[in-house]
């Protein structure tokens, strides 16, 4: 079961609302480091979407004034501390995947409901 966290992404539309933008910049560090420990654990992790949720909040940031941005600064840090440690933790995986030894052809066709031929 794969948990998820729900952000709201800012509206291009809007005023940037600097407690909002935060909120969005906190729920996604939380689902980053929770999809750290998913990977780390050995699950798979879907980054689906990731891309679009960063560019978003760094567009509504964008749309603040300097002082507000600025206050934002130490929770995008930490945003981009998460992303490097997840992408790290990835590395990591598939490096570790890429060096266990293939499955016997039996036993993978028992995992797919068939047998070998």
């Amino acid at each position: 079961m794969t948990a998820t966290t729900t952000v709201t992404l800012p509206d291009p539309d809007k005023p940037a609302n600097e407690d909002a933008i935060g909120r969005d910049i906190e729920a996604l560090g939380a689902a980053l480091g929770d999809a750290r420990v998913r990977a780390e654990g050995g699950d798979l992790v879907d980054l689906a979407g990731l891309d679009d949720r960063v560019a978003a909040l760094c567009d509504a940031v964008g749309r603040l004034d300097g002082a507000a941005a600025r206050a934002l600064l130490p929770r995008l840090v930490a945003l981009t501390e998460g992303l490097d440690a997840l992408g790290t933790t990835l590395k990591r995986a598939h490096e570790q995947a890429a060096r266990r030894p293939a499955a016997p052809p039996r036993r993978l066709a028992g995992a797919y409901g068939g047998a070998p031929r």
